[in-house]
């Protein structure tokens, strides 16, 4: 017998998310975010609809976790991907005609005045738009399908009170958003970064990039609540659908007190005088480290030259794709050892060596209403945070108003070389205590205000069931 939302002791909650654990570094954001409110909501039963990961276990960024991590429910769907179907058949092809081909010999000529340009370009066209329409809106694509047709199954049988979608993949928000049209259960939409104002986005041409504009404002009308990651992207939102204003509500990324439990710096062979900053993350494109290395190589130079005993390091932990060779423009730290890079790491020991550094950087370009996700990391482990990012941007914003950290945009090298100086010349202070308004990023705390809206929007969907059986 299935009781109702009202007599039973807990609310049942399908969360649609793409990442979840094993995954690597690149889902570690979507997959961590997922899990922090899967941990704290004790008083929801949890299901969770996500893909089948394809991950090497020794490349799993989240290897320290061990599911359940509340006794969730995780129900995983494989993506049924047409576009390497194509690719299959299309090879079957080719070789069915090699072979007919091999018997059949057919010399062909070609002469100078052979111009096969335009059609080639007219199927290398039509190639890339079947690729992109096969992989819309995202890599994802292929996982929508099959997962609305598991998702709607498991919300009839497991009784689902609320839909919880996030993303990106934005993938991710098509199927809460179709779950919830053939279940008529109330969905959450949570946006962890901008999805048609993406300063990342890739145009797919203008009559998918139209489509997804169109898909957003369709899932905008639908959601019974819309959670933004940060007060820039609420406004931005507001500004869009000035309609849906009362839908919208701030839910930042957070930090989990769980996830740093047993976190214990890592013992790194370093120099004691050395004064060690530290950044773990991709560095690629816009985000670069060009001015932090320029500011560190013109610093350690003045510092030796005053006879103060104190070197910069800067060590980075992660993948680095920038429009140079960091190799060769910054040899000359490398060889001194005042640049170090490491390969991507597991997501407990990037904290570890993050927790050893004496100050933990952030390198965010100047996005809008973007945060990134390691900055709530570095509050967790309370380490002194130099951001390296404009002040009007989003980042830039809440480092002044909630006071996180040394705040220094791209262009203001010389500030930021003082700057290393004077920290280089201080005494090794005490034991960093963190930041004052950290708190408020502790995800029990924005756990409640998730729970509070899947409640209402639930209590909602009762009352309107309830007057439409009784007129």
């Amino acid at each position: 017998m299935n009781l109702s939302p009202e007599a039973r002791t807990t609310m049942k909650t399908l969360f649609v998310a793409y990442f979840y654990p094993p995954t690597e570094s690149t889902g570690v954001p979507g997959s961590l975010r997922t899990v922090k409110f899967v941990r704290s909501l004790n008083k929801v039963e949890s299901h969770v609809l996500t893909g089948i990961p394809q991950v090497d276990p020794e490349r799993d960024a989240l290897c320290h976790l061990k599911l359940p991590v509340n006794g969730e429910h995780i129900h995983r769907v494989a993506a049924w991907d047409i576009f390497k179907l194509l690719l299959r058949f299309r090879a079957l092809f080719r070789r069915t005609k090699s072979k007919e081909a091999a018997g059949h010999s057919i010399p062909v000529f070609r002469t100078e005045s052979s111009n096969s340009s335009t059609p080639k370009s007219r199927l290398q066209n039509l190639k890339d738009f079947i690729y992109d329409l096969c992989y819309f809106p995202d890599q994802a694509g292929p996982w929508i399908l099959p997962a609305v047709v598991r998702g709607a199954n498991m919300v009839r049988r497991h009784n689902i009170d609320t839909l919880f979608a996030t993303g990106s993949p934005w993938s991710g928000l098509i199927v809460g958003y179709l779950i919830s049209r053939l279940t008529n259960r109330p969905l959450v939409v949570d946006f962890r970064d901008p999805w048609v104002n993406n300063p990342f986005h890739h145009s797919k041409g203008r009559f998918l990039d139209t489509a997804a504009q169109k898909l957003e404002a369709r899932i905008v009308r639908h959601a019974a609540a819309i959670s933004l990651n940060t007060p820039p992207l609420l406004d931005e939102f507001v500004a869009r659908y000035p309609e849906a204003r009362d839908k919208f509500f701030v839910m930042p990324n957070g930090y989990d007190t769980a996830d740093f439990a047993n976190i214990t710096p890592a013992q790194t062979k370093r120099d004691h005088s050395d004064l060690v900053l530290c950044h773990a993350g991709f560095l690629y494109g816009v985000r670069d480290p060009a001015v932090l290395l320029n500011a560190i190589r013109r610093a350690n130079r003045l510092l030796t030259g005053d006879g103060v005993q104190r070197r910069l390091v800067f060590h980075q932990i992660g993948d680095v794709q920038l429009g140079y060779n960091l190799g060769e423009r910054f040899g000359d730290l490398i060889e001194s050892g005042a640049l170090k890079i490491d390969a991507s790491q597991p997501y407990k020991e990037c904290l570890a060596r993050l927790a050893a550094a004496d100050i933990v950087v952030n390198i965010q370009p100047g996005t809008k209403t973007q945060v990134p996700s390691k900055l709530y990391d570095y509050l967790a482990i309370r380490r002194p945070i130099l951001n390296i990012t404009p002040a009007d941007g989003a980042l830039g914003q809440l480092v002044t108003t909630k006071a996180l950290g040394d705040l220094f945009g791209f262009e203001e090298e010389d500030r930021l070389v003082e700057a290393l100086i004077r920290i280089a010349r201080e005494p090794t202070p005490d034991e960093f205590a963190g930041y004052p308004n950290a708190h408020e990023f502790n995800v029990a705390t924005i756990s409640e205000t998730l729970y509070e809206k899947l409640k209402a929007v639930s209590a909602g969907t009762r009352l309107s069931r309830s007057k439409a059986s009784n007129p």
